[in-house]
């Protein structure tokens, strides 16, 4: 009986204790509005400039391929891939023996020819006289072949150009239409730019623009300056772009450029385009749909914008938004009108 009587004390005491404690005090916990940060609104002219990347290439391309047949008895030593070679720079010679004897032999049937027509006039033969007439306009023709095969064992280089490929060595033969080599314009570089369609309607095509070029990753020496050749009428089937051709002219002048710039390079294109006036540039972040949330009033909100160009992670806000108004550039995970909000920069 003892233990239950101990439990039953134990028991009565914890009783009184809870009965005396005092009561807490209710109290009511606001909850602090989310912080988000604003962007005050100020519509002004904003400058556009479109960024595309694109490969120097030659804006032509040249395949040499041999006129004639025979063993490569000479070679340039210029004629190595990446050289600078001069307009009628030679690069090879072919074996000429074959090519003065036929000439030499073309020369003698062109002098029996003449003789028989000679006779043939004398003694008034008019039938031997056509045949004569042809028989030399024939040789003629032969010497004219052979003269012109005895100029094409040299091969040159047809203006200043860039060895791209070099394909014979010397020694060897080759046949007629044998390829040799192929060679890269010098005069002129190409950058063919990939833009979207809404980027093309930024930029005036109606005018030669100046366009700024640059190396991605390199020193500030290594840019350029190029010009707006062409936007092409056509629209890429893969990619959906539209082709911006920008012309670099004597691309290996260092007279004209800071430094060469050699075809194959990966570049950066600016090119500046149309200005817009009375618009805003927004963090694509800021951007709900078609939509922003504005901060009025310590709360949310939500108004419907025009949106021109997005790049870059920024958008070009043309429509929807006036001077004054503070756009929400913070993405909470959730947002709504009328949601209260706190401004971090108050």
């Amino acid at each position: 009986m003892r233990p239950l009587a101990i439990l039953a004390v134990a028991a009565a005491v914890a009783a009184v204790m809870i009965k005396s404690r005092p009561e807490l005090e209710a109290r009511n916990v606001a909850t602090p509005p989310p912080l988000v940060a604003v962007q005050p609104v100020t519509l002004a002219t904003v400058p556009v400039t479109v960024i595309a990347h694109g490969n120097v290439t030659a804006w032509r391309e040249l395949t040499l391929t041999a006129q004639v047949a025979g063993r490569i008895l000479w070679k340039a030593p210029t004629f190595e891939p990446g050289v600078v070679v001069e307009a009628g720079e030679p690069l090879l010679r072919i074996d000429r023996t074959d090519y003065e004897l036929a000439l030499a032999e073309a020369r003698r049937d062109l002098a029996s020819a003449e003789l028989a027509l000679a006779d043939a006039k004398a003694l008034r033969q008019s039938a031997r006289i056509d045949e004569a007439e042809a028989t030399v306009a024939a040789a003629r023709a032969r010497i004219a072949r052979a003269e012109r095969d005895l100029v094409n064992t040299e091969l040159s280089a047809p203006y200043r150009a860039v060895i791209d490929e070099q394909a014979v060595e010397l020694g060897q033969f080759i046949s007629a239409g044998t390829n040799v080599g192929r060679i890269l314009g010098a005069d002129r570089a190409e950058i063919r730019l990939p833009v979207p369609p809404q980027d093309v309607a930024f930029i005036n095509g109606g005018e030669e623009t100046a366009v700024m070029l640059f190396a991605e990753g390199a020193t500030d020496e290594a840019r350029w300056t190029g010009r707006l050749k062409r936007i092409e009428a056509r629209v890429d089937r893969d990619t959906r772009v539209i082709p911006v051709v920008v012309e670099v002219a004597d691309p290996l002048d260092r007279s004209r450029h800071r430094q060469p710039l050699p075809f194959g390079l990966f570049v950066r294109a600016e090119i500046p385009g149309r200005a817009v006036q009375g618009a805003v540039e927004l963090p694509q972040a800021a951007l709900h749909g078609d939509d922003v949330f504005l901060f009025a009033d310590g709360a949310l909100e939500r108004r419907a914008i025009t949106v021109a160009r997005l790049s870059n992670g920024r958008a070009l806000v043309t429509d929807g938004l006036a001077t004054g108004d503070r756009v929400v550039t913070t993405r909470l995970e959730l947002m709504f009108d009328g949601m209260a909000v706190a401004p971090l920069d108050d």
